[in-house]
């Protein structure tokens, strides 16, 4: 029997987590057959592309390159969970759980529950490499950060639009993780490699704006030391307003906080398209909840599993 906990916001100021399991009569259906529908992977399509990406990060960026720019490089083999996310451990409960009032049902849930996962590799068009250094030479290693997104459009439109080769630019795009209405993650980019989440962007931190320049002819952004996710839109949000917006699933809640938590990135590293971005235009995730998001966050174990870019320390690849 599956058991369904939802989040409620309390106050203005304090949130309050109210897990109340739902007997299947109670539960409201939702209909997303479309949204958990599995589209081929890159990796099963002839392409000379086609295989794993070779892990790590390169030195620097190219001084002139080309449009597209595949920087990465494919070995032979077939594409694992291990290639985005290391050690998988069993389904617990951190230990600030024990001291939280969440009630044992969605303590349970949390120690038994794991989402669904799967890999859906972007086009190499549509990703590139992390680096030690910037263009211009100069250090380019950031503590790592996480940007949430939302798509406006629906789930298998977004992983066709990754997996489509897009030679120019200012067509590239790409997010590390989808999260399904339903819940199911879709890892698109290993947390190695750059994807293309954010243009124009600076994280302001408390050590300054952050941000790193990949690419003479574009903007600085924070997509080299960034690991972007996003959460599929409601059927009212798949447009840009800011208005008429059901809002996210608990499902992609709980599994944007058992990912999360799986990064080791703090809290305070924790940001959103919206704040990132310096263009201007993004405003998503529009309804996103971060409050009783972070709240659902401290119940989960804190682990490196998902080892986002490289350190100052590790060793580049040669140039492809």
């Amino acid at each position: 029997m599956r058991q369904t906990f939802g989040l409620v916001l309390q106050g203005l100021s304090t949130v309050t987590l109210l897990f109340t399991q739902l007997l299947p009569s109670q539960a409201h259906p939702v209909h997303h057959s479309s949204d958990a529908a599995s589209p081929p992977l890159f990796a099963q399509q002839q392409s000379v592309t086609a295989g794993v990406p070779i892990r790590g990060c390169l030195a620097r960026p190219k001084q002139n390159p080309p449009e597209p720019n595949l920087e990465t490089q494919f070995i032979p083999g077939a594409l694992t969970l291990e290639r985005f996310r290391q050690q998988p451990g069993p389904p617990s409960v951190s230990a600030e759980a024990a001291q939280s009032n969440a009630p044992q049902a969605a303590l349970n849930y949390i120690a038994q529950h794991q989402p669904v996962e799967k890999i859906a590799l972007a086009h190499p068009t549509n990703f590139g490499e992390r680096y030690l250094n910037d263009y211009q030479g100069q250090p380019a290693y950031r503590e790592p950060i996480i940007v949430l997104h939302e798509t406006v459009i629906s789930g298998p439109a977004t992983l066709r639009l990754f997996q489509t080769n897009h030679p120019k630019n200012s067509q590239q795009a790409s997010y590390h993780a989808l999260i399904m209405r339903d819940g199911t993650i879709y890892y698109l980019v290993p947390p190695d490699k750059r994807a293309f989440g954010a243009g124009t962007s600076v994280f302001a931190s408390s050590k300054g704006d952050e941000t790193v320049s990949t690419n003479p002819s574009l903007s600085a952004s924070v997509n080299n030391f960034a690991y972007h996710i996003s959460f599929v839109s409601p059927q009212d949000g798949r447009q840009s307003s800011r208005s008429g917006h059901s809002g996210y699933t608990n499902a992609q809640y709980y599994s944007l906080a058992w990912l999360t938590s799986k990064t080791g990135v703090p809290a305070e590293r924790i940001t959103t398209h919206q704040a990132v971005d310096r263009a201007g235009n993004r405003t998503d995730p529009r309804s996103f909840n971060r409050s009783g998001f972070l709240s659902l966050l401290r119940l989960y174990p804190k682990t490196n599993e998902v080892m986002i870019g490289c350190t100052e320390s590790a060793s580049s690849r040669p140039l492809p």
